[in-house]
């Protein structure tokens, strides 16, 4: 454990997961995500397709036009991985970090905006805005649809925000003069349009993991995120998490995160800190999948104290059964939780059926999904005198596979509490 002031997120702890793979609007790769603090459902950024023509435009536009251009596409999900809406922002960015406000039900996002290119004919902002969601709408820069931007300065470049909720906070980063600076802003005020700088901190973020790639604020500590793709830095990646402390400036941690090791692509994009059940959670995301469609996948840093050397990442959650297979007495279910420092999915309850051959028995949630195959081997009936024994896999397809039920001797029963195996 690397924690060295209160509210300080263990940024070397186990990591869990909140979205495993999930596609989104646009099959590019995201490039920052926030949640909502009341829903929790994920917005999440990226740079428009190519090949799409909005209701006003002549034609259909290139990737290469809209990444210039700065046009971004904002897909919207649930919790649960689930796709319910999205937007389109014209001449805002890259989407390097987003920032998701809940201001009495409705749903405002804080992204950078007034874009510009860059060396490489690729649109970042040049300062910041807010508007209010509406699935299905269009937002172009530079019209009443979001708030009047702000730049610190008009020189600034790279401007990007986020939201540190724990103090109600706006958190913009910019880069002005070869230096590149973070400065806290009060939120309502930022939102009315009154900018007040509260504190301005330039920290040297190390340089492993080349690309920068998100960050976020929680609790008095500033999270940075660094990495690339797999293609450019194979197993085990580049992709570095920093902390600092706003008091001093100083660096409290540095950490080469390894987690996510079968995953295809992974290069890490977003950061942002979100509250689930009254525990705060650093969020980190990869982009996956090549040649694509890109998916998305979120990992999660937990502050869950840890109770006799076991620290909970995901407590108790439901799995649901594939046709044909019903409950043995407890309906299954699994956890994630860290042992002695070692990421363990356990699962309990048990199945019923007839399996005659290798099955699928039911899906895991996203948060229990591993990167690498999980399996285990557990109880089952051997009436037909065969072993008493059958193997259990979770797989990096959502699936839990029930294997060794053949027709001449068929799994009738599975008893899922034996099953503890070794998460990634």
């Amino acid at each position: 454990m690397s924690i060295t002031i209160p509210g300080q997120i263990d940024i070397a702890g186990p990591v869990g997961k909140l979205l495993h793979r999930r596609r989104l609007q646009n099959d590019t790769v995201m490039q920052s995500f926030g949640i909502d603090p009341v829903s929790g459902d994920i917005f999440v950024l990226q740079i428009m397709e190519g090949g799409i023509r909005l209701s006003d435009e002549a034609a259909a536009v290139d990737y290469p036009t809209r990444k210039a251009r700065g046009d971004l596409c904002l897909s919207r999900l649930t919790r649960g991985g689930a796709l319910t809406g999205h937007m389109y922002l014209r001449g805002f960015g890259h989407g390097v970090n987003l920032g998701v406000e809940n201001r009495g039900g409705t749903v405002w996002l804080w992204t950078e905006t007034a874009s510009v290119p860059n060396s490489k004919n690729e649109g970042y902002g040049t300062a910041v805005t807010s508007f209010a969601y509406r699935n299905g709408d269009v937002v172009d820069h530079g019209t009443a649809r979001h708030t009047p931007p702000y730049t610190p300065d008009p020189a600034a470049r790279f401007v990007t925000p986020t939201i540190d909720h724990s103090a109600s906070e706006l958190v913009v980063r910019y880069a002005l003069g070869g230096v590149t600076s973070y400065a806290r802003y009060d939120l309502a005020r930022a939102a009315a349009g009154e900018w007040q700088a509260l504190q301005t901190l330039s920290p040297v973020v190390p340089a492993a993991g080349t690309d920068f790639q998100g960050y976020a604020s929680h609790a008095g500590v500033l999270y940075t995120l660094k990495g690339q793709s797999l293609e450019a830095a194979p197993l085990p990646g580049n992709t570095h998490i920093t902390a600092f402390e706003w008091a001093s400036g100083n660096q409290l941690d540095h950490q080469h995160i390894t987690a996510g090791p079968g995953l295809v692509w992974r290069e890490a994009e977003g950061m942002t800190v979100a509250v689930h059940d009254g525990v705060p959670h650093l969020h980190f995301g990869f982009a996956c999948e090549d040649p694509g469609p890109r998916t998305c996948t979120i990992m999660s840093l937990s502050a869950t104290p840890e109770t006799d050397g076991v620290k909970v990442l995901t407590d108790w959650r439901p799995i649901a059964l594939a046709a044909g297979v019903t409950a043995d007495q407890h309906a299954p279910r699994g956890r994630l939780i860290s042992l002695a420092g070692t990421t363990t999915l356990q699962l309990s309850g048990g199945v019923r059926g007839s399996f005659t051959t290798d099955t699928v028995i039911g899906t895991l949630p996203d948060s229990l999904t591993p990167s690498v195959v999980a399996r285990a081997t557990v109880p089952r009936d051997n009436t037909a005198g065969g072993p008493g024994v059958a193997r259990v896999e979770a797989g990096t397809d959502r699936a839990l596979r029930l294997y060794g039920g053949r027709s001449t001797d068929p799994i009738t029963w599975a008893q899922l509490d034996a099953f503890s195996a070794v998460w990634r």
